[in-house]
């Protein structure tokens, strides 16, 4: 497995790569954003992972991960952040981050994001679902209700294609985090409420019919009576 660090402070991006390497990655390095987003351009089908820092000269990791996902480029990013408010965990996602970690942070947990966001499926099994009046395709990332385009960010395009893998099923906030994120981590709970609502905004809005219940004191359900 091959991992692109993009990270300036040389110390701990000595002190990453090392650790990366013990454990079997092949491991590149650069400290320049926009050098950066140059060899992702080129070679990204050589990563299996980038490791991002937000904070780099020339380019940041946020305006990376954007243009990425722009040209769409689907390698996985997991963002290096000392952020953590709520309002900045969003933007990460909206840039098409899969994952991000707070500095500073123990190894044991950095291996343990790197594998779970790894393991993901490339191609899912399902490319086009169907619930109601709303279509997704999930090659295209395209959503469409009653035959209208819907605009999503990444992370709120995963929510909705999570629910409509399991349509009619109550979700329980866990499963969601732990299927959307990888993670049964409390701080991505407030994330989530985010994402719900805004969903709930683009798809369900002025519509007489709401796709995304809300079951009391239990989770969500993706509605699927007409």
């Amino acid at each position: 497995m091959r991992i692109l660090i993009v990270e300036d402070e040389q110390a701990l991006a000595k002190i990453i790569k090392d650790g990366l390497t013990t454990k079997g990655y092949a491991v590149d390095h650069l400290s320049d954003g926009q050098k950066a987003l140059g060899r992702i351009q080129s070679t990204y089908n050589e990563y299996d992972l980038i490791i991002l820092d937000l904070t780099l000269p020339n380019k940041t990791g946020l305006q990376i991960c954007q243009e990425m996902r722009r040209l769409n480029i689907d390698t996985p990013v997991l963002i290096l952040t000392a952020n953590d408010n709520l309002e900045s965990k969003v933007s990460l996602f909206d840039a098409g981050a899969d994952d991000y970690l707070i500095k500073p942070f123990e190894f044991a947990e950095l291996f343990s994001r790197i594998r779970a966001i790894t393991r993901r499926p490339k191609k899912a099994l399902f490319t086009e679902l169907k619930v109601s009046d709303i279509v997704l395709n999930a090659s295209t990332q395209k959503v469409l209700r009653a035959g209208q385009e819907i605009k999503l960010t990444l992370k709120e395009f995963r929510i909705l294609e999570y629910f409509m893998r399991n349509p009619g099923i109550v979700l329980s906030r866990e499963d969601l985090v732990r299927n959307v994120y990888d993670f049964d981590y409390d701080s991505f709970s407030n994330v989530l409420d985010v994402f719900i609502n805004r969903l709930r905004n683009k798809i369900d809005k002025d519509r007489v019919h709401k796709l995304i219940e809300t079951v009391h004191g239990v989770g969500y359900r993706l509605n699927t009576q007409m």
